[in-house]
């Protein structure tokens, strides 16, 4: 008897075992089908978008549609990389429900062709002189493009909701020249490259949140972070700094966690109404 209630006991016991381990199974399963709905989601509602700038010139961008009372966000790359290496970061201002825009920047990514292109401009540089001439000679088009760009960030939004500029590394000022043309919700700056006049003109801006974000020991971008947020009086506004040099690429790939910080805190930003 006592055999049977033992044997009886290790099959209850197996079932139940067994039942669990199909349960887990198929909640993994669920979350996993989930998880790909959501990217093949994301994949289906983004597109490759282009814009005219003033002169004709054709730039590419990755365009999300937000929902119908959000605010959108415009985003730009560095000089080392392109629009689709901040996918990440894309992805997560998606998430939040924004319009988000991630612009090419002339001469880079899908946005160049034989006059304007950063490849050719870095492989026909004799040196570093050069190759700084040709390359802030091809930046002077950026102001005029993102403001092309936001104007069509802002078509498309047909909302009359807020946007705000993410920047990194040599896009920093552009978050500045576009303020001063456009009313700007908030402003994010990675490993912000600034010069003396940049930083001045920024002083000359209303207060907007702004969020600054660089390595410790990458010292110039360090150090405009901390004089612009010391400048700035509004409450919102942040600074974080992290150890090493690495660029703002690199901050956001190691810490990932950071996309989704940047984007809720844009999203904040941009449904907080006047005060």
């Amino acid at each position: 008897m006592k055999i049977y209630l033992f044997n009886r006991y290790r099959n209850t016991r197996y079932s139940a075992l067994k039942f669990i381990f199909c349960l887990l199974a198929f909640c993994a399963a669920q979350q996993s089908a989930a998880q790909s709905l959501v990217v093949n989601h994301e994949a289906k509602l983004s597109k490759t978008v282009t814009l005219t700038a003033i002169d004709n010139f054709t730039l590419s961008g990755q365009l999300n549609v937000g929902l119908a009372t959000s605010g959108g966000v415009l985003l730009l790359h560095d000089c080392q990389h392109i629009a689709k290496d901040f996918q990440p970061l894309h992805s997560a201002l998606v998430k939040q429900g924004l319009f988000v825009l991630s612009l090419d920047l002339r001469g880079f990514g899908a946005s160049q062709n034989e006059d304007y292109s950063h490849k050719s401009i870095r492989l026909k540089a004799d040196d570093i002189v050069s190759y700084q001439g040709k390359l802030a000679a091809l930046m002077l088009h950026w102001e005029s493009d993102v403001l092309s760009a936001y104007q069509y960030l802002q078509r498309t939004m047909n909302n009359n909701q807020s946007i705000s500029i993410v920047t990194s590394g040599c896009s920093s000022n552009q978050a500045i020249y576009l303020a001063q043309k456009t009313a700007l919700k908030s402003v994010v700056m990675l490993s912000p490259e600034l010069s003396v006049d940049d930083k001045e003109q920024f002083k000359h801006l209303p207060d907007m949140p702004i969020y600054l974000l660089s390595a410790k020991y990458l010292t110039e971008a360090m150090l405009n972070a901390q004089e612009l947020f010391d400048w700035s009086g509004d409450r919102h506004s942040v600074l974080q700094t992290f150890k090493g040099n690495g660029s703002s690429y690199y901050l956001l790939k190691q810490q990932t966690y950071l996309n989704e910080n940047i984007a809720i805190w844009l999203n904040s930003t941009l449904s907080t109404l006047p005060e």
